[in-house]
């Protein structure tokens, strides 16, 4: 039972502060998503405190349209989080005025860059195409942020933030290479190899090896919350061409054109670094994957290779005479 919804004219004002609260709730959760933590609901008063340098909680509270007791209630909750301070006014001790600390100035510059064009761009999406009613498109809003919460929808519509792996993503990412390539059942996505090639796709131990050997390779990560999501490994041929290998998306968000997106960004940083061919190895008969590259704009270039069914540190072949297409895109 929602009896503010149905009686959507008789609590309106209840409804915009549901509706309201989750908003900010997701909006904060995007920020923390982005290294930048701020108590939910309290953007607008840092962003005025950036452009007004220092205000009383009385001027603060008329330019946000908020009561001074609930602006007063933000500015506690923003000293604590060590983003304001609060000081009585030199020329009146009465008053007490509040501006932004050096971590704050540091928050909202931040929000400024990344942030905010993020959430710009997440709620243009959610409110596109409303109609009916004004209950009928809150109805309708309140539905689309419980399908798909606002940090949900930034991650699928941002670009992919890659960067190099530490030690501590390595086992996270092993872990997304045997369930990208190796796994079975419900979990297994569409890359799987599974009846191809048996065992696991690499071990922790061989793939700290290969880090160590190919110095100047990098494996990238994708995290969303702290979480490996996407990896993919990148390492220079010859002057500017790259081999693309171990490119791989958690199976559970395939088929959302993740993958894509994290293969545009694998290409984007070889060429910032000078790329302008990529190369990478496939093997022959995953043809779903081969068409999948080609519409991507890479190419098979007539060359093949064996599988190396000698070496288990990969896995075992299960067909015989397995072999490898070399494929290539210019940049």
């Amino acid at each position: 039972m929602d009896i503010i919804a149905e009686m959507p004219f008789v609590f309106l004002g209840s409804r915009l502060k549901r509706l309201a609260e989750h908003m900010q709730a997701d909006s904060s959760l995007l920020a923390s998503a982005n290294n930048t933590h701020v108590p939910p609901g309290l953007y607008p008063t840092l962003a005025v405190l950036k452009k007004e340098t220092s205000m009383t909680i009385g001027e603060l509270a008329r330019a946000i349209r908020v009561s001074q007791t609930a602006m007063t209630k933000s500015i506690s909750k923003l000293v604590e989080a060590g983003l304001v301070s609060n000081r009585a006014d030199n020329s009146d001790k009465r008053k007490s005025v509040v501006a932004l600390t050096a971590a704050g100035a540091s928050v909202v510059s931040r929000g400024e860059k990344i942030v905010w064009p993020l959430l710009d761009t997440v709620v243009r999406e959610l409110t596109e195409g409303l109609s009916g009613s004004f209950p009928d498109q809150l109805a309708e809003l309140e539905k689309r942020l419980e399908a798909e919460p606002l940090p949900e929808r930034a991650f699928r519509l941002s670009s992919p933030e890659l960067q190099p792996a530490t030690e501590e993503d390595v086992t996270d990412v092993v872990s997304l290479l045997n369930r990208s390539y190796r796994c079975v059942g419900g979990e297994a996505g569409w890359t799987t190899e599974v009846g191809i090639i048996d065992g696991d796709r690499i071990s922790e131990e061989t793939l700290r090896q290969e880090i160590i050997t190919k110095s100047e390779a990098t494996l990238l990560v994708w995290k969303r919350q702290e979480k490996v999501t996407g990896c993919v490994w990148l390492e220079p041929v010859s002057d500017g061409i790259w081999y693309l290998g171990s490119l791989a998306i958690d199976p559970q968000l395939q088929n959302a054109q993740y993958g894509r997106r994290l293969m545009t960004a694998a290409e984007q940083w070889c060429r910032s670094r000078g790329g302008s061919r990529i190369q990478m190895t496939v093997l022959e008969v995953r043809d779903s994957l081969i068409k999948w590259y080609e519409r991507r704009g890479y190419h098979q270039t007539g060359e093949t290779e064996p599988f190396p069914s000698t070496d288990t540190r990969f896995g075992t072949p299960v067909t015989a005479n397995l072999r490898f297409v070399f494929m290539e895109k210019s940049l």
